[in-house]
């Protein structure tokens, strides 16, 4: 006998919907717990992945020169890659641990041996008793803070040993796997993405922009703008060269100032306290040699199409570096590139929705 009472909607027993739910709650969960696994090579995998976007023009044309050996031409662009990136960085992170331990003790002679009176500053006796700065001082507690970190970096390094060799490993078997079969897998995770076509190679596309942006066009310049100053300072003798290179790199990072927030200072520092010619060096050679790398390398190496605002992208290199660690010099900008491109699909998605309304 029937009632002609309708069954409520939420006892309806939809296979459909089931399944959906079913199968993206159980996607998701393996996606996380994947995640978890390789949490520890993270890191390895994302600079892999980055080293061999890089360098996959590259590739291909050696790809061309062993007559399409897929497997061959990976083997020597990895080879390569190891050669002009890693190893240098690798050698230059020794050199920086080195010198960071003979630093402080140094530099704490040297201002020892430079009378008290020669670092006071110009103060109004009525300031004095209020506010007595001590310049060396400052410059020795900067010093330690610096030497602290980097030893402690250098102290992890050493005490996890052996997990850094397995990141190394992972990342060198990583930039194989990539230019081997990148391409291939590049594709795959596009078409597999639930977007429309056109949206997916528009991300894809500014991922690529803000990774060449990123790495070709600041990070590689404040690398050469670094080694420049490095050797400057090596040249003018002042203590600490690589310290000093290093410092100069990040000071590359700022936008509008840049490095002259380092060599000037260090300039007119010098020709008081070492020597007139010694600091007009450093400042001559900040002035035509370092400044106008940045001038010269940017452009060319970023390209005309890559027209991102800098100040978001210093803002995502230190805001990624401060939240994720090392890594968030690649993560924190691609992050931003991301939300910009979603904001203005949805814009245009949206304007076009009121367009067909009206």
């Amino acid at each position: 006998m029937e009632t002609g009472l309708k069954d409520p909607k939420f006892l309806k027993f939809d296979k459909a919907r089931l399944f959906s739910f079913s199968f993206f709650g159980i996607l998701l969960f393996l996606l996380y717990q994947l995640l978890k696994v390789l949490s520890p090579f993270i890191s390895a995998i994302i600079v892999a992945g980055t080293l061999a976007l890089i360098f996959y023009p590259i590739h291909l044309w050696i790809r061309k020169k062993v007559n399409d050996n897929n497997n061959a031409a990976s083997v020597i662009s990895t080879a390569g890659t190891l050669l002009t990136v890693v190893l240098p960085m690798l050698i230059f992170g020794w050199l920086l641990f080195k010198e960071s331990k003979e630093i402080y003790p140094k530099t704490s002679q040297w201002l020892s041996n430079i009378s008290q009176t020669g670092f006071a500053l110009a103060l109004p006796p009525q300031l004095k008793d209020v506010w007595n700065i001590d310049a060396g001082d400052i410059i020795l507690r900067n010093l330690k803070n610096i030497q602290e970190n980097i030893m402690k970096s250098g102290g992890r390094i050493l005490t996890n040993i052996f997990f850094f060799l397995v990141n190394f490993m992972v990342m060198i078997v990583t930039i194989f796997v990539f230019f081997r079969d990148g391409e291939r897998l590049l594709h795959w995770i596009i078409d597999t993405i639930p977007m429309d076509r056109e949206h997916k190679y528009r991300i894809a596309n500014q991922l690529y922009i803000t990774t060449i942006a990123v790495v070709r066009g600041i990070l590689l310049t404040a690398v050469i703008q670094g080694v420049t100053a490095m050797l400057g300072y090596a040249i003018a003798g002042l203590p600490a060269p690589v310290l000093l290179g290093c410092i100069t790199s990040f000071a590359a990072l700022v936008p509008f100032v840049g490095t002259s927030v380092v060599w000037i200072p260090l300039g007119l520092f010098f020709m008081f306290y070492k020597g007139f010619y010694t600091g007009l060096f450093v400042l001559l050679w900040g002035l035509l040699v370092i400044g106008l790398l940045d001038n010269i390398l940017r452009p060319v190496l970023i390209g005309k199409k890559a027209k991102l605002p800098i100040f978001l992208l210093f803002l995502g290199i230190f805001g990624g570096l401060k939240v994720y660690g090392p890594i968030g010099i690649f993560l924190g900008p691609l992050l931003i590139s991301c939300v910009i491109v979603f904001l203005q699909i949805y814009r245009e998605a949206k304007n076009l929705q009121q367009k067909q309304e009206q």
